[in-house]
């Protein structure tokens, strides 16, 4: 059988696109993915074709952290879609199991991975894009469509987009295990960046996302997106 994607439901439809889960068929092979389909609005299509780009350049340079299942693993891509495998997972805030000291130190290891592989999620304030993977309650991240890919990563705006990456991560340990007085000196030092954006781009997003877009803040536009 040829490579082919057959859809058994759609998780998400908005202004961007669609998310479907489903069967990937390759190589004899059968596997549950995920598919991101792009709008073909004329006037949206540039920006979906973005966010798009953005995911796919990111988990392609994350593949050593994919083999080790922290992040999705881009299985196809073409002009208008891209295909991606499938996370067992439950998201963060909704998992039932206590949530152990572990899975915020193996997060923290994996953004020390991303930081020296160039990447960094942008998007991490959103608690939605936490999976608690299952069987072993180790981390997992979605949603890369924010990311940003530097070849230097010893590039300021890159560190200040890291170290805003790890206080996010933070709060959400504060929440449920609690954090360390280093730590609590982190979350204390938000970047310049961060204060201009709470001040004025924060406000056109939330618009933007929430009313236009009927995104929620926590969940972001891919809750069930795994």
């Amino acid at each position: 059988m040829d490579a082919q994607f057959t859809c058994e439901q759609m998780l998400k439809s908005d202004a961007f696109g669609r998310i479907e889960k489903g069967i990937w068929y390759h190589n004899g092979t059968a596997v549950q993915a995920i598919r991101r389909v792009y709008t073909q609005n004329i006037w949206r299509k540039p920006l979906a074709r973005w966010l798009a780009n953005n995911e796919k350049t990111a988990l392609c340079k994350l593949a050593h952290l994919a083999e080790l299942g922290y992040v999705p693993r881009v299985l196809a891509t073409t002009d208008n879609y891209h295909i991606r495998s499938f996370m067992e997972a439950e998201v963060l805030y909704r998992t039932n199991r206590p949530v152990p000291r572990k899975f915020f130190l193996e997060a923290r290891r994996v953004l020390h991975n991303m930081r020296h592989s160039g990447v960094c999620h942008n998007d991490l304030a959103k608690e939605g894009n936490w999976l608690v993977c299952s069987g072993n309650n180790l981390p997992a991240l979605v949603d890369f469509q924010l990311a940003f890919c530097f070849r230097d990563t010893r590039h300021t705006l890159f560190l200040t987009l890291c170290h805003e990456d790890l206080r996010h991560l933070l709060k959400h340990k504060r929440k449920y295990v609690g954090v360390t007085a280093c730590e609590k000196g982190v979350l204390a030092k938000k970047s310049l960046l961060t204060r201009v954006w709470m001040a004025t781009g924060k406000k056109v997003y939330l618009f933007f996302t929430r009313k236009i877009l009927g995104w929620q803040e926590r969940n972001g536009p891919c809750e069930r997106d795994f």
